[in-house]
């Protein structure tokens, strides 16, 4: 074992907060791309065969991002530092990019946002991995990443049940409007989201300090020796064939591992939504469609049924639908958050004879700067202007339209309130490896990682089995118990075997490439699933939940080929 490493003096336990706090905002902003990513791509239109592709922006950033900025900040030396100035800069880049990504009005706008995002969150995340080999001595690293997992798991508890905490609790609409086919909630979220990532990261930056390296003029010839983008990709490659044999095993188990996050993160939301609350999307999201839309004998048409949706929106704010929320008790609310207690019945609730009223609205109805300008195509691509639409243009009678209508908004309702219930889902998961990274900070210390990361993962794959095999909404947090046990090991216990057994000089590096396992499953993930889920999973999203807690069961089973004694 390197001599360097076992002189580090050992850190208290506030040091070792300080330093991975930064993990709470950069997991605040995953949670929240995590749970509301699928559902924006369909609020905006995307079909289910076509999410895995939309989601194929989070691995290729992580693919190429990932192991050039570890190689790039192991050979850093600033005023800030090695690994801080790649923290600070990506966390202005993802906060920007967290604001603007509820502003998008169109799919590929979202779709390219999100590759932003994702190298963004990769710039930070990253050099955090390697700060823990940095900053702390090999008796300290199984404490310092199951921190990581703990404050992970705080900041993604909150980001994930948001947008549901947003509407029951402070009555934000939870609806798309004449103007937005993504909901408020979502908006407020990410929002919040992303003065969190960046104040979280800030604290980091100033609360905790870098050794400079031992010898300047070592570090100025490796740094001279490995310059060019050109020298890192060579290393990147050379670094794959120089992979220890532990690095090996651990890779198939994260290969496995990570293709069954994937399949979660990107099937579960629509699956709740669509199985579960038995709801649809808003919208009728076809080229042809549109097409007729904006045709000019259709214009009337057109400007009727999007004055109807201004008078819908203004009809909600008037009439309060979330009055019987709002004045529920906070512990019952808690209470349906959890599960406990059935969901309250909307109050003043839209019904046929109120659209009725709305459709052919009087002229005198309130129009306002933004919605003057807004041209046909994009009132066509509203998803809620669409649904009307097409509803009058299909049903010449006003009674049968407006049965139609209200027929799309409650399956939208319902689909929303399936997407919000996944990020309460994903917020249990989320809180449970919170909680059990409390026992791993003891656990650590007295049984081998491997041991811990068999059991873990096999408990996650009963998770997600059973979650895929649920009829309602309130088993699936049971399954969440088992998934926030795996998720907790995933975020540490991997990284702490990995620690001992590469080169301390390298350690960013061999982080990065190591990180090339998580990516390429869901690269394969991403590229594949669709067509599969088409074709052979009967087009339903939660065959493919399933498929994730078998691929999670492999995991576990490969963890046992993982050597106790960590060598290399």
């Amino acid at each position: 074992m390197n001599s360097h490493n076992v002189t580090k003096p050992k850190l208290s336990f506030w040091q070792i907060w300080n330093m991975s706090f930064g993990f709470f905002g950069i997991q605040f902003g995953w949670g929240l791309q995590m749970g509301n990513m699928s559902a924006i791509y369909q609020f905006l239109g995307a079909e289910e065969s076509q999410l895995a592709y939309l989601w194929l922006a989070a691995p290729l950033t992580g693919f190429l991002v990932q192991p050039i900025i570890g190689y790039y900040s192991d050979r850093t030396w600033t005023k800030l530092g090695r690994r801080r100035p790649y923290f600070l800069i990506g966390a202005i880049l993802a906060s920007i990019s967290l604001v603007l990504m509820p502003h998008c009005s169109a799919l590929w706008m979202a779709a390219g946002l999100l590759w932003i995002l994702d190298a963004s969150v990769n710039i930070s995340m990253e050099p955090f991995r390697a700060f823990v080999g940095d900053k702390l001595p090999p008796s300290q690293r199984n404490v310092g990443f199951a921190m990581q997992s703990l404050l992970i798991g705080a900041g993604a508890v909150i980001a994930s049940a948001l947008p549901f905490i947003l509407k029951e609790f402070f009555g934000v609409s939870s609806e798309a409007s004449a103007t937005s086919a993504i909901p408020q909630t979502v908006h407020v979220a990410f929002h919040l989201g992303a003065a969190v990532f960046f104040l979280a990261v800030l604290y980091t930056v100033i609360m905790s300090k870098e050794d400079p390296p031992e010898s300047m003029e070592e570090f100025q010839q490796m740094k001279a020796h490995g310059a060019g983008v050109g020298h890192a990709f060579r290393e990147i490659i050379l670094g794959v064939r120089e992979m220890p044999g532990q690095m090996v095993r651990l890779s198939v188990v994260q290969f496995f591992t990570w293709f069954a996050l994937f399949c979660m993160w990107i099937y579960f939301s629509p699956a709740v939504g669509k199985k579960i609350f038995h709801g649809e999307p808003l919208g009728e999201h076809k080229k042809s469609i549109n097409e007729k839309l904006t045709q000019s004998s259709n214009e009337a048409l057109l400007d009727q049924s999007y004055r109807v949706a201004i008078s819908y929106d203004a009809w909600k704010k008037s009439r309060a639908e979330n009055q019987a929320a709002s004045t529920e008790p906070f512990s019952g609310k808690l209470m349906r958050m959890f599960g406990l207690k059935a969901a309250a019945a909307a109050t003043n609730a839209v019904s046929a004879e109120d659209i009725i009223g709305l459709i052919d609205p009087p002229a005198s109805v309130v129009i306002n700067e933004k919605q003057a300008t807004m041209t046909s195509e994009e009132k066509a691509k509203n998803p809620l202007v669409q649904t009307i639409a097409v509803a009058l243009m299909d049903n010449p009678n006003r009674k049968e339209a407006a049965e139609k209508i209200l027929e799309r908004l409650t399956l939208a309702r319902n689909y929303q309130a399936g997407t919000s219930w996944a990020g309460v889902c994903f917020s249990i998961y989320n809180l449970v490896a919170f909680v059990f990274a409390f026992a791993l900070l003891a656990i650590a210390a007295k049984v081998s990682a491997r041991s811990i990361h068999i059991v873990s993962l096999a408990l996650g794959a009963a998770g997600l089995i059973s979650a895929a095999l649920a009829t309602s909404a309130t088993p699936l947090l049971l399954s969440m118990v088992g998934v926030g046990i795996a998720w907790a090991s995933i975020l540490s216990m991997p990284y702490a075997m990995l620690a001992n057994v590469v080169d301390p000089k390298r350690m960013g590096f061999f982080m990065g490439v190591f990180n090339l396992f998580i990516v390429i499953p869901q690269i394969i993930a991403a590229v594949a699933l669709g067509k599969l889920v088409e074709s052979f999973l009967n087009n339903d999203s939660m065959n493919a939940v399933l498929m994730g807690g078998i691929s999670l069961a492999i995991a576990s089973f490969f963890c046992f080929f993982v050597k106790k004694q960590d060598t290399k």
